[in-house]
């Protein structure tokens, strides 16, 4: 059925297209019009109007100087036809110029009501569609996980019909490196430890598979005898539980990301710090002769996230740089990179602040790009907007901004046709999830966490939960259930 709300929204849109294409062709003929003008005067004929020139002088005889010319007459003052004709060119082409920029900022400003109408539209579609569970309200706690250890991430996988968490430890409680993570698994109902995992420093990891086998990559970012130099770890599913498969070299590595191209598989570490700079490269490995190589360095600066992501068949990463250590400054831009067919080239730069993750989601034909800004070195102040970017005309363009304070983890998920995004605040003690309502961000709950960094969502068959990991081993890990 359809609702009075959603038709009144798309008689705007037709409103607003419908400006938007006369606009648009307004701004063509303009335009033409213009080229046409500026054509003409570039060809015409420069006046000949002036002085006639004076005869030439006489030859000198043996030796002696000629006789100097005649005096040229003098030239009359006059405005010629074609100066004139030159003139109202040149008015016409500034009349014209004006009311092509006119259009142009009317052509922009249209083009984002119909983008922000469209995205109300989607709202309402995507509200309608789920009338069965639009009773969604909150999130229960179902279960915590005793404190022993600092825990930057968590991240659930399945393999074949059995499901997993895996929590990440970076301390100990002596504030040891060399510590264990944890592989739970997880009924729907409670989890259970599995496995353990000898790492260092652990920070983020990632589940992915290859030629059916599984594999979990963890990035390490601090030894405890090797510091930032410490290698990260690729761990191999034997069937019954995760066994060491390859280490391979990073610095101090905040992040790692799998995606594939083709037939090619890759794993991207974000490269934090060396153990003396924070300008390092991160690092594209490409599994080749199955194990991985090193493919492609990328230029960062304290590289702490990474996201890999399609737009009309295009490959491209979004790489967070949080501080360089050149100008002493977390302000400076993070990079999109293209995938060429060879290697990633930059793309596009945006301005962050001390930024700690990036998410990418899409909402119907949508595709957001969000930045978590912690701090702003110029203000010395951890309260900074988080910026969100949407794509539009083959870029990122800026959407929306989102008050936060300090700012550590994003994770974009979507409960019942529901889209939202969770906002850890590390400064301010507490996450709040917001809800994209058409072209608008609206708080739709919030949680008092204590120094969390990171949140994740995962499905399981019906049910949506959600897992929230502080970096305090005071503080125990929480897994949630949303109730709908």
């Amino acid at each position: 059925y359809f609702t009075s709300e959603w038709l009144t929204q798309q008689m705007m849109l037709f409103t607003v297209a419908a400006s938007f294409i006369l606009c648009f062709l307004s701004d063509s003929s303009i335009t033409a019009k213009a080229a046409t003008a500026a054509g003409q005067l570039q060809t015409a004929s420069l006046p000949q109007c002036g002085a006639v020139q004076g005869a030439p002088g006489r030859d000198g005889r043996d030796g002696r100087e000629g006789a100097k010319g005649e005096k040229g007459e003098r030239g009359n003052d006059c405005l010629c036809e074609s100066t004139q004709q030159n003139d109202v060119l040149r008015q016409e082409i500034l009349a014209l110029k004006k009311t092509h920029y006119e259009l142009e900022k009317l052509f922009t400003r249209q083009s984002n009501k119909v983008h922000e109408l469209e995205l109300q539209l989607a709202f309402y579609q995507s509200r309608n569609s789920h009338q069965d569970c639009e009773s969604v309200q909150y999130m229960q706690e179902l279960q915590s996980i005793p404190a022993a250890y600092q825990c930057y991430e968590t991240l659930a996988f399945f393999i074949d019909d059995t499901q997993y968490v895996a929590v990440l430890t970076h301390l100990d409680n002596n504030s040891k490196r060399d510590t264990v993570s944890v592989i739970y698994e997880f009924d729907g109902q409670q989890i259970v430890r599995y496995q353990s995992l000898r790492t260092d420093g652990a920070y983020a990891g990632q589940h992915f598979v290859i030629d059916g086998e599984n594999y979990l990559a963890v990035a390490n970012q601090n030894g405890q005898t090797l510091g930032h130099r410490v290698k990260s770890v690729v761990y191999k599913w034997d069937g019954r539980k995760f066994t060491v498969f390859q280490s391979v070299g990073t610095l101090g590595a905040w992040d790692v990301e799998y995606f594939s191209i083709g037939q090619e598989h890759f794993l991207l570490f974000a490269n934090h710090h060396d153990g003396s700079s924070h300008d390092v490269d991160s690092y594209v490995y490409i599994w080749r002769e199955e194990k991985f190589q090193l493919y492609q360095r990328i230029g960062t600066k304290g590289a702490t996230a990474v996201k890999h992501f399609l737009v009309d068949g295009e490959n491209y990463l979004a790489v967070c740089n949080h501080y360089s250590a050149a100008s002493s400054s977390h302000n400076i831009n993070s990079k999109i990179y293209r995938w060429s067919g060879a290697q990633f080239e930059l793309f596009q730069s945006i301005a962050t602040y001390g930024v700690y993750d990036v998410e990418v989601w899409r909402e119907g034909r949508f595709l957001f790009l969000a930045f978590a800004n912690n701090y702003n070195t110029a203000k010395n102040s951890h309260q900074i907007n988080s910026e969100v970017y949407m794509w539009r005309s083959g870029r990122f363009h800026h959407f929306r901004g989102i008050a936060t304070n300090g700012a550590a983890g994003l994770n974009a998920f979507t409960v019942c046709g529901k889209n939202l995004l969770a906002i850890t605040n590390h400064k301010a003690g507490k996450t709040v999830i917001y809800e994209l309502t058409g072209s608008e961000f609206r708080e739709y709950d919030q949680l008092a966490t204590s120094r969390v960094i990171h949140v994740v969502t995962f499905h399981r068959h019906n049910d949506t939960f959600t897992i929230i990991s502080p970096s305090s081993n005071s503080v125990a890990t929480r897994l949630y259930q949303w109730i709908y």
